[in-house]
């Protein structure tokens, strides 16, 4: 008994030394300061090798001293903007978590821009090997505590400013907001999808515009992030020409929970279905759906013309067009489609993490006479005013130019690399987390031009408005190509 107390006494006095530890240091940083307010990536060295520059393609954004993250790329990282700071100083302290590792970020900002450097080596600590940046350069110290660990861990994380605070577009809006919960699944591939398994999922939607739910419904579905900034805008965009609307907020739940590391196209698709069937049901059956999207969005929205998914979801049939922004697009597609759907494939034209290339690869090997390729000036994210202007982002990850997607008749995936060394065939070899892990480790790289780009972006809303309001045939739209 004596030695059971002992031990819960011994815990209770390491959990408060903890606490003591995290505490003292929050305090030691002073009153937020707007000095260092910026957008920064990170690399983070945990572990060693195994999980080093362990940067997911969100950003660290410093707000008049307080720290935030946007959550873009993967967004894995959750911070605590009550306690999250940097004082005149540069004096830092963050604390939040990492795909649910708890982390304490700790260190000085400073005007060296060597410190962005972050050089490797190897040292024992523990018995394990480490990986720590050079310490002359300022890196930041992280304690994170992994899952199923006793103990954190030390880590050196790296900050690199990119730019400058990304500027918001608030602007007025009384319009009326309904929300409704539907009930979906997380179809983790197509297979799923076509099977209708997968385990249930609670996912929420915002309605606008529902007195205009006659003339039909524009479904403004996510990107394979919890980072809704981009749909909301989109959803602005849409809304003044007469459809009601919604926002399916897709993301937000399966980041939470270990079984979806990632939220696929599939579920996307399923999750957009699953929102026709409960607003069909609660406000009436619209006239038309037609649904907008970015990246892997833009992919799902390009498989809601599979004519074998129509005809297994009837409510898939009521989806008459799809605008795939940033489509990332199949090289190849066997797959039958419907000719009942408009598909516009929309890129930017110098983009390098969604090539235009890509689609015209598409066109070329479909011979799919409703899908239009239409390109803008500008790069990736050219029609979004929620990024800075236009820039190079060494940090920016992308696939597609690295590896090409490519489905056969019957709906399974092979992903290709380019360069004809490896690929992944999903009928033989399955859709699982080992699928997942040979796409990061083969296909992923980093690097584009990314940005909003004014002119580009003026263009791509007149055609959407042409196609919306006016019926304009697709040859007639500014960013049409052949």
């Amino acid at each position: 008994m004596l030695e059971i107390m002992l031990k819960i006494l011994k815990s209770i006095k390491n959990s408060l030394l903890i606490l003591i530890l995290f505490t003292s240091t929050a305090l030691a940083v002073d009153k937020p300061s707007s000095k260092y307010d910026g957008a920064y990536t990170y690399s983070d060295y945990c572990r060693g090798s195994k999980n080093s520059n362990a940067y997911d393609g969100s950003q660290f954004i410093i707000r008049d001293g307080i720290v935030t993250n946007d959550r873009g790329g993967a967004g894995r990282w959750n911070i605590d903007e009550k306690k999250s700071k940097v004082d005149e100083k540069g004096k830092i302290y963050i604390k939040g978590e990492r795909r649910g590792n708890k982390s304490i970020i700790t260190g000085n900002l400073n005007n060296d821009e060597k410190k962005y450097s972050v050089y490797q080596f190897k040292r024992k600590v523990g018995g394990k090997s480490q990986y720590y940046g050079d310490k002359q350069y300022g890196n930041l110290k992280m304690k994170r505590k992994y899952k199923g660990d006793s103990d954190y861990v030390p880590c050196v994380i790296n900050f690199k400013r990119i730019g400058d605070v990304p500027k918001k577009v608030v602007s007025k809006d009384d319009r009326k907001v309904t929300e409704i919960t539907i009930n979906s699944k997380n179809t983790n591939d197509d297979i799923t999808l076509l099977n209708n398994d997968g385990k249930n999922q609670k996912v929420r939607v915002e309605l606008r515009n529902l007195e205009s739910i006659s003339n039909g419904l524009i479904i403004v579905v996510p990107s394979s992030t919890p980072n809704m900034d981009d749909e909301l805008y989109y959803e602005k965009q849409v809304s003044k020409h007469g459809y009601a609307t919604a926002i399916v907020y897709g993301a937000e739940p399966r980041y939470q929970k270990k079984f979806t590391g990632s939220y696929t196209s599939s579920m996307i698709l399923y999750d957009a279905l699953a929102t026709i069937d409960e607003v069909s049901k609660q406000f009436g059956k619209p006239k038309e759906v037609i649904l907008i999207g970015s990246s892997t969005g833009s992919l799902a929205i390009f498989k809601a013309g599979w004519q074998d998914l129509r005809d297994k979801y009837p409510s898939m049939n009521l989806i008459t067009k799809g605008f795939m922004i940033n489509a990332a697009c199949p090289d190849v597609s066997e797959v039958k489609y419907s000719n009942k759907i408009q598909i516009y494939a929309i890129n930017g034209q110098q983009d390098e993490s969604t090539p235009p290339w890509v689609c015209k690869n598409l066109k070329d090997t479909s011979k799919n006479p409703n899908l239009y390729l239409l390109n803008y000036s500008g790069g990736h994210h050219f029609e979004s005013r929620m990024y800075p202007p236009s820039k190079y982002d060494v940090e920016s990850m992308h696939a597609l130019p690295t590896c090409s997607l490519n489905y056969t008749s019957n709906l399974h995936q092979t992903i290709k690399r380019r360069d004809g060394t490896k690929e992944w065939n999903g009928e033989k070899q399955g859709y699982k987390q080992d699928q997942k892990k040979w796409f990061g480790k083969n296909c992923i790289d980093k690097g584009t031009l990314q940005g909003y780009e004014e002119y580009g972006a003026n263009q791509f809303w007149d055609d959407v408005k042409s196609v919306l309001v006016n019926k304009k045939d697709a040859k007639f739209l500014k960013g049409y190509t052949e």
